[in-house]
């Protein structure tokens, strides 16, 4: 597959170009991504991609500098420009420069960054499509297979697996980088009387499917095994996995997902195991996480009882833990917890960013479940005292935004704009009006202004109109509702029954 490198300070963009195809149907890897030119030419001289794809306007280093350096260090990258309407005297710098193309952001399709793509994957020496399979190549149509996107049929596919014997390995690359796909590939290239397909999948798993004949077996486990060895030199984590031999090509995606995936990712719990061998494990009935009651976490989150919304993920992860759910999943399902409880907090968004990426590497990095255990305490730990000594912090800000809001209640406030000055996350903010202001932030303004127009109904001969305006409702007759709503009288009713003179000061 050919590597690519997606190069955009805009997350959203670099997401989006993420998604918006099947890269590895379409014949490519998504390498890395960077978020300036700086950082891609220090990923490029890890990653060596064939293709980037750069934005041009770019802090640092911007796409004309950056295209200019690349094709003086490495003539033969292809690089693809992403561009807004507005800077086309950048685009043809780049242009000067030796780009494939350009491709404006507000308008891209898939269908036109597939032609893009394939125009830079013409350009590049050496490279040719593998014109068998309909011009699909082999590693593309395994990859379908796998995905359950192609069935393994096709006389050209059947051509370049033409022994009798199948069996898969694969490894998780996820966060080994390059080296350790570049020393895989190296040992592949060694065979000689055993076939092979070689693919990357969604960039975390490297498989390969052996072809072989029946009397090459012993030798294809021992070259596995020296494989796997060398491979552990770059990574002493490393955690490879051999499916069970079969003969019949229809079997290629059954075996993968009986063999491969369930264990792929399991070296998380098996820290002195190298090497696992599928057909050894006949216990691989699937298991899915375990229910996680997401009501009861949001209202012990709204309610403020940080230590039992801590223990509940505590709970939650130790019974995850003990049904060996899939590692990735676990992560991610716990990052996502811990994620809505830092928003709930109503910590600063960027004391909340650094929390969250300080945590979540922790997360992604614990290569075993030993490591993650000890790296969630820590996280747990830092949970609770979110809910101590920072609550009064917290409580502080929150009397800042009623005093601000008592004295400013004239002006056109929104919960926007006071989440936004007060350092809250907007979602927290709503929902402390809600649990703590019974109707909610529109309620507590509105009864403000209210009580406050009262008080300048029975204490003053304004127009009613003026008094309206006096407290925020710049139209009368909306003011009048209000008024009749939280009073069950018109102001003229009230300003007549003298509620303050004769019932004393009558909250609204």
């Amino acid at each position: 597959m050919l590597k690519v490198l997606i190069v955009d300070d805009e997350y959203i963009m670099r997401q989006g170009l993420k998604h918006m195809i099947d890269w590895e149907g379409e014949g490519y890897l998504i390498a890395g991504e960077a978020t300036n030119g700086d950082e891609a030419i220090k990923l490029v001289k890890e990653l060596v991609p064939d293709i980037i794809i750069c934005d041009v306007v770019m802090p640092v280093l911007d796409g004309v500098d950056f295209t200019d350096a690349i094709h003086s260090l490495y003539p033969d990258i292809q690089i693809i420009i992403l561009s807004g309407y507005d800077n086309f005297e950048y685009v043809k710098q780049t242009l000067m420069n030796g780009v494939v193309d350009y491709i404006l952001k507000p308008t891209l399709t898939p269908d036109e960054l597939k032609k893009v793509l394939i125009k830079a994957s013409e350009r590049i020496p050496g490279y040719k499509r593998d014109a068998g399979n309909d011009g699909m190549s082999h590693e593309k149509k395994l990859a379908l297979c796998l995905l359950g996107q192609e069935e393994p049929e096709g006389e050209e596919f059947k051509k370049a697996l033409p022994y009798g014997c199948y069996r898969f390995y694969a490894v998780s690359i996820r966060g080994y980088g390059s080296g350790l796909l570049k020393k895989l590939e190296r040992s592949l290239k060694e065979l000689q009387v055993i076939r092979y397909i070689e693919v990357t999948l969604r960039e975390e798993t490297a498989v390969v499917l052996f072809n072989y004949e029946m009397h090459d077996g012993p030798s294809l486990n021992r070259i596995i095994e020296d494989m796997n060895s060398g491979l552990c030199v770059i990574n002493e984590n490393l955690f490879g996995v051999i499916s069970r031999s079969f003969d019949d090509p229809a079997e290629i995606p059954a075996v993968y997902i009986n063999d491969i995936v369930p264990y792929v990712d399991k070296g998380f719990y098996y820290p002195e195991t190298r090497l696992f061998r599928a057909e050894d494990n006949k216990d691989a009935d699937a298991v899915t996480l375990p229910r996680f009651d997401f009501f009861r976490y949001n209202q012990l989150l709204n309610s403020r009882q940080g230590n039992d919304a801590v223990l509940m993920l505590k709970t939650y992860d130790e019974a995850a833990r003990d049904k060996h759910i899939d590692p990735v999943r676990l992560k991610n399902q716990m990052k996502n917890l811990i994620y809505l409880f830092l928003d709930s907090m109503g910590i600063p968004d960027e004391e909340k960013e650094n929390m969250r990426y300080e945590i979540f590497t922790a997360i992604e990095e614990a290569v075993n479940e030993k490591i993650y255990e000890k790296e969630l305490q820590l996280i747990f730990d830092k949970l609770l005292s979110l809910t101590g000594g920072e609550h009064s912090a917290l409580d502080e800000r929150i009397e800042s935004i009623l005093k601000y809001i008592e004295e400013n209640y004239r002006d056109e406030l929104t919960l926007e704009d006071l989440a936004h000055n007060f350092g809250f996350n907007y979602n927290y903010l709503s929902t402390w009006f809600a649990q703590h202001m019974k109707g909610g932030f529109s309620d507590h303004l509105n009864r403000l202004r209210i009580q406050k127009a009262c008080e300048l109904l029975n204490t003053t001969d304004v127009p009613i109109s003026q008094a309206g305006m006096e407290v925020g409702y710049s139209d009368h007759s909306y003011f009048s509702r209000v008024f009749r709503k939280y009073t069950g009288k018109t102001p003229s009713e009230w300003r007549r029954a003298g509620h303050l003179d004769k019932q004393g000061d009558r909250k609204v």
